[in-house]
């Protein structure tokens, strides 16, 4: 037939047909096609050959949901007795390392983005998995990663690392000397608000666990949400370009009310980790986190009043979306564990969209104004 497809055909069937034993043997046991859709599915495939050319690894594996890639892929990685070190501070993620996995005889030691040097010194006690998140949620601290990789490397560990907030365009963790690269796909990889999942981006000799895991667990991407991230993908550069340029406005023009105690983002010279991030992502993101000039029945106020920012979990989509991190993203964690990761009550959560600049900041002046 001539002529092929420009957009992957939405293969929706759950099993495939064989004419001989000998052609199902071979998928089976390498791989080479199409048996099961918990498996392998074409639509899948496609979509995940497209983003591990996209971050340089050879090949990833798409997940049902951005935490099944994480939880997943760190089962897939670790074993009973192997110990895992953590510099992350989303709600899940916490709960996952905190509470499953020692269940699971995995040791598990985590610190904060300013105990770098502590965490350097207990690699050297042995590691597994050193895992990291950056830019954080939702403080959007920036981990220095290449220097931890690199001594992780030296003392035999796996580097994992979260870059849902930076997305491709802003951060190439292979650069960096990640093994394992993760991206909520519900996130930026989408980018309309309209699907959930997850990669896992690897290299050959860190795919098969992580793939057998998806397979066992049955946390695989559906084909049309499949579809839709590679629909996303087609616009990622130019939408998160906007939001880099987008963002940044915000950030000043928040760093200069009255009404804001403080404003996290890395490319504010303000940031703690602003020089970091100059160094290593290519654009700041679309992420900017602040502290309103209230108490929590006050910053719930000023959510409320927002007009034109839409009250909603999630980021990363062409709407721009507002949450204070406490009632949602980061509920599951204790008053303690928020409280050590400096997540105050008045922090409110921006992820900008594609709506113009003006449009974003009159609707915060409106709101603070109520304050």
């Amino acid at each position: 037939m001539k002529g092929e497809p420009i957009t992957p055909p939405v293969v929706f069937s759950a099993t495939y047909s064989f004419e001989k034993s000998d052609d199902m043997i071979e998928v089976v046991h390498n791989r080479t096609g199409y048996i099961y859709s918990r498996w392998d599915n074409p639509t899948v495939r496609e979509v995940e050959n497209v983003l591990a050319k996209m971050e340089g690894y050879t090949d990833a594996v798409a997940f049902s949901s951005g935490m099944a890639t994480i939880t997943s892929t760190l089962l897939g990685l670790l074993s009973p007795r192997d110990r895992l070190i953590s510099i992350a501070t989303y709600g899940e993620t916490v709960r996952f390392v905190s509470d499953f996995l020692p269940k699971m005889g995995v040791e598990v030691e985590r610190f904060g983005p300013n105990e770098v040097g502590q965490c350097i010194e207990s690699v050297k006690n042995g590691v597994r998995v050193l895992y990291l998140e950056s830019p954080m949620n939702p403080l959007l601290r920036v981990v220095d990663i290449k220097p931890l990789a690199e001594h992780a490397h030296r003392h035999g560990a796996l580097v994992v690392l979260d870059s849902t907030f930076a997305s491709p365009v802003n951060q190439h963790p292979l650069d960096l000397g990640v093994d394992v690269v993760i991206h909520s796909a519900t996130k930026y990889l989408g980018g309309h608000h309209d699907l959930v999942g997850g990669f896992a981006c690897m290299n050959e000799e860190n795919r098969v666990p992580v793939w057998k895991m998806r397979r066992t667990l049955g946390g695989v991407m559906d084909p049309m949400s499949a579809y839709l991230v590679w629909r996303g993908m087609k616009t990622l550069a130019i939408r998160v370009a906007r939001q880099n340029e987008t963002a940044m406005i915000v950030a000043k023009f928040l760093e200069g009310n009255s009404k804001v105690v403080r404003v996290h983002y890395p490319g504010l010279p303000s940031h703690p980790d602003h020089e970091i991030a100059k160094q290593q992502m290519h654009g700041f993101g679309g992420m900017v986190s602040f502290e309103v000039a209230s108490d929590y029945e006050g910053t719930k106020k000023f959510m409320d009043s927002l007009q034109e920012i839409t009250l909603a979990t999630s980021l990363g989509g062409v709407d721009t979306l507002a949450t204070q991190p406490v009632t949602n993203t980061h509920a599951s964690m204790s008053n303690e564990e928020r409280k050590a990761a400096a997540i105050p009550d008045n922090l409110v959560r921006l992820s900008v969209g594609l709506e113009d600049a003006k449009v974003i900041t009159a609707d915060l002046e409106g709101a603070l104004a109520k304050l």
